[in-house]
């Protein structure tokens, strides 16, 4: 066995969709990196039998995968929508003109959503906002081709039963419109509205043969990280099936008359009957894709893709029959590395969050996860992992906001954003070095978006971290809402009027009167729209200004994260050599 390297996390196959019919299971597998310039991570398509023996293998950029009742898988790649023949292994491609972004069986049609591209042309100047395209649902028909359905409504997910379509869809197209979106039934082919969350967000819609709408509702920070209750609408009766649990929910199904969900107790997963309540345990670690987790379900069997902190992610069947693929088979000659709850109390609250330890008096790194709607958690091989092969521990502390313990626990940040979750972070410090769980000094802080808010908040709240790398994080909250791409996040999670002079200011690192010590590495990529590059253009100027030392590392190309192979290298040997730097 041998340590992990960031070449090995490069190595490792992300398993993105899945989707079971009868004997077959159908797999999305993505690439964990880009290749130079590439405009998407390469994904692949296959087929498997219930003894996991490929029976089809397609490569491109797939996604939104769907069997029929009659065995034919539908895919997406790109602008063209799919449809495989399973018993002849025949495909069918259609050009649809739009990208795609998802597409659902509909009886004996399609259904999917998509945008065009504007049309370039030597004039290409536009009005802010005005020209944005909607993510408009349209219906293919073999026989009478494509029709658009929808007009000046932006649709974010659907779902269909065959007769009945049910969306998750804002007025706008903007991408900050989907923190507020409601729930719309078609009706006579115009979306008709049946619920509107209020200040909450909404993901993964479904809807059951005898028109039971089912989601999961809470605040949530990115579109695709989706988390919360479960709420039912029956017949235009609301009901909050998860209300007061501790337990987060990351997905939902009807299955024979009953709802199941996949459930998140402090990184435990399992899926639950919400009708009897009867459990199927997965384990402790990650369900994948792991910032918006899922499951199958058919004629038995259960499937979903699982990582512990012993074993890579594999495709798990369970149910009358069992089996694990061999994706991720090449990583078995890794070291798997230790990890251990924790459990803390912060202000009469409490806290949880994953140590990873070889060595007590190994220098500690403290990575704090975005969101801050999501939450750290053990696997065997991710992000945090790689630091053990480097001579590091790692303290994950899921702080007040993230997701784990229920609605409330994830509500519980906001209009406080930098206040009691910065302190639960350095409480958890405290505890983990008071029970002699790590000895050492050398103490360093990272994080990307709020992770590298809060790491960028370190430096002027606290002196107790050797070195701080940030990554693509806030340091100015008012002039984040003026140029971010979600001004509505903010507004939500802030809790606060941006021109009031009060939480924008106050919350801002900036902005606070703390003579900074602690060295900082900054990393943001110049084409960021969620949090614009300008804002670590403000903090490394206003370091800069001030004589501390700060370096500033901008990667082209990168939006919000480092997705190309060689800015990925280049972020991990940049962040050990500055921590190494300081001891």
């Amino acid at each position: 066995m041998r340590d992990q390297t960031v070449n090995d996390l490069l190595r490792l196959k992300n398993i993105a969709e899945l989707k079971i019919r009868k004997d077959m299971i159908a797999v999305v597998i993505r690439d964990n990196y880009k290749n130079y310039k590439s405009d998407y991570n390469k994904s692949y398509l296959n087929v498997y039998n219930l003894n996991f023996d490929l029976l089809f293998s397609y490569d491109g950029n797939i996604h939104s995968i769907d069997f029929s009742d009659d065995e034919r898988l539908l895919f997406a790649d790109g602008r063209y929508i799919n449809i495989l023949d399973a018993k002849k292994w025949t495909r069918l491609s259609v050009d649809t003109s739009v990208n795609v972004d998802a597409a659902r069986w509909h009886s004996g049609s399609v259904i999917f959503t998509g945008s065009k591209k504007p049309e370039e042309s030597e004039d290409d100047a536009y009005y802010f906002e005005e020209s944005d395209s909607y993510n408009d649902l349209f219906i293919m028909d073999f026989s009478h081709g494509i029709k658009k359905i929808t007009e000046d409504i932006n649709i974010w997910e659907f779902d269909t039963n065959g007769s009945d379509i049910v969306l998750i869809a804002s007025d706008k197209p903007q991408e900050s419109s989907w923190y507020k979106s409601s729930v719309y039934i078609i009706v006579n082919n115009r979306p008709v509205k049946l619920y509107d969350p209020g200040f909450r967000q909404i993901g993964k819609i479904r809807i059951s043969n005898d028109n039971k709408i089912a989601f999961l509702e809470s605040i949530m920070s990115d579109r695709g990280v989706v988390s919360g209750d479960v709420i039912l609408i029956d017949q235009n009766h609301v009901k909050n099936l998860t209300e007061n649990y501790d337990r987060t929910y990351s997905h939902v199904e009807f299955i024979n008359n009953s709802i199941y969900a996949l459930e998140n107790h402090m990184g435990n997963f399992s899926i639950r009957n919400l009708n009897n309540n009867e459990i199927m345990a997965i384990g402790s670690g990650i369900v994948y894709p792991v910032f918006s987790p899922m499951f199958s379900y058919d004629d038995g069997n259960f499937v979903y893709a699982f990582s512990d902190k012993n074993n890579p992610p594999e495709v798990i069947i369970s149910g009358r029959h069992s089996g694990r693929s061999s994706i991720n088979s090449s990583l078995l000659d890794l070291d798997a590395y230790p990890g251990q709850l924790i459990e803390w109390e912060s202000s009469g609250k409490r806290i949880y969050g994953f140590l990873r330890c070889r060595n007590k008096d190994d220098p500690l790194i403290v990575y704090i996860h975005g969101g801050p709607t999501s939450f750290s958690y053990l696997s065997f091989i991710d992000r945090t992992s790689v630091y053990l092969g480097y001579g590091f521990s790692v303290f994950m502390p899921n702080y007040r906001g993230s997701i784990g313990l229920g609605r409330e626990y994830a509500e519980s940040n906001i209009g406080d954003l930098g206040g009691m979750d910065f302190e639960d972070i350095i409480s958890g410090i405290r505890y983990i070095m008071d029970k002699k769980m790590v000895t050492t000094d050398r103490i360093y802080i990272t994080g990307g978006s709020y992770g590298g808010y809060i790491s960028a908040l370190a430096l002027f709240k606290s002196d107790i971290f050797k070195a701080s790398v940030s990554l693509f994080g806030i340091s100015d909250w008012f002039s984040f809402h003026g140029t971010s791409s979600l001004y509505e996040w903010d507004r939500i999670h802030m809790n606060d009027d941006p021109y009031a002079d009060g939480k924008y200011k106050y919350y801002s690192p900036i902005m606070m009167k703390h003579d900074v010590k602690t060295p900082v590495l900054l990393m943001h990529g110049i084409n960021d729209p969620y949090v614009p590059v300008g804002q670590y253009y403000q903090l490394y100027r206003y370091l800069k200004d001030h004589n501390k030392n700060v370096r500033l590392l901008l990667f082209a190309r990168e939006g919000h994260g480092f997705t190309e192979k060689e800015h990925i290298i280049r972020q991990y040997e940049e962040t050990i050599k500055f921590f190494n730097e300081y001891k």
